[in-house]
């Protein structure tokens, strides 16, 4: 298949890498997406895991249609705040120190159904820097030798979100009070250390630096070593893509199978982006 891959017939399909990415051309998302077309978007999605769309000027509601091709977007988290009059659509503000965003996640791991996906549309970039990376757990599964597939096939590790997102929690009036109710609402997660994605079947690591603690039911250090070695393939650059932002820029990624990185090199410059999550299952 060469990189502009023909048998897409809504669009044009170009591969961003062999492993992971491709960007999407000849589509206008302020119009209609037909149900061929929206087939295509999701057969699309599950095989590259992350879509880019160019020069997209939406309004709200065009890029919730957008999202909502790919599942059943969920209302804002408690952690941002969301756009006014619109509660599925979370507005990111940054000038490059935001809390957590510069470290290798997927995210809401720490809940008992992280979301499947995240669509993000940028409406203000700093002139250069804040490019955002992505990895694929699917292909960091795949690279592993049968022997280290079958170690950790089976295990379990913890997720929580205290360790990275505790001053986000204790920002504002009440800051106590919110963070005990956010301790009790979301206490400590257990998923598999290898998820199967509910879509594709394929298996995928599933543990990441910024929200997985522990390995369970191995001895302290076996944990700290199998986290270190697993939340490290993310950084191999042969399952990565790498991805500048520009004004109107949309992008799609699937929250299961790949992690993310937010590059902090923009400071003091201002970013802001609308971002879209959509539900997802136990991993399992």
């Amino acid at each position: 298949m060469s990189s502009n891959e023909s048998r897409y017939e809504t669009f044009t399909l170009e591969r961003a890498t062999p492993t992971i990415g491709a960007f999407i051309h000849g589509l206008d998302l302020r119009d209609e997406i037909t149900p061929q077309c929206q087939t295509e978007l999701r057969t699309a999605f599950l095989e590259h895991e992350v879509l880019f769309l160019r020069d997209q000027h939406l309004e709200p509601e065009d890029q919730l249609r957008f999202a909502k091709v790919f599942g059943d977007p969920q209302e804002v988290s408690a952690f941002f705040p969301s756009l006014p009059g619109n509660p599925f659509i979370e507005v990111l503000e940054s000038r490059g120190r935001a809390a957590g965003t510069d470290v290798w996640h997927s995210d809401l791991t720490w809940q008992a159904t992280p979301n499947s996906a995240t669509c993000l549309h940028a409406q203000d970039i700093p002139p250069c820097g804040g490019d955002t990376l992505w990895s694929s757990m699917t292909a960091a599964y795949d690279a592993l030798p049968e022997t280290m597939k079958n170690l950790i096939d089976g295990l379990e590790a913890v997720h929580d979100w205290e360790k990275e997102l505790t001053g986000v929690v204790r920002q504002g009036e009440d800051a106590e009070a919110r963070y005990e109710e956010t301790r009790r609402k979301y206490p400590p997660m257990t998923h598999p250390v290898v998820r199967k994605h509910p879509e594709t079947g394929r298996r995928l690591v599933y543990v990441n630096e910024l929200f997985t603690s522990r390995i369970s039911g191995v001895p302290p250090q076996l944990s700290d070593s199998l986290r270190n070695m697993l939340t490290g393939l993310a950084k191999t650059p042969e399952y990565q893509v790498r991805f500048r932002w520009e004004p109107n820029s949309l992008v799609i990624w699937d929250n299961r199978s790949t992690q993310h990185y937010a590059v902090g090199d923009y400071h003091p410059h201002y970013r802001r982006m609308h971002r879209v999550t959509l539900r997802g299952d136990r991993p399992a």
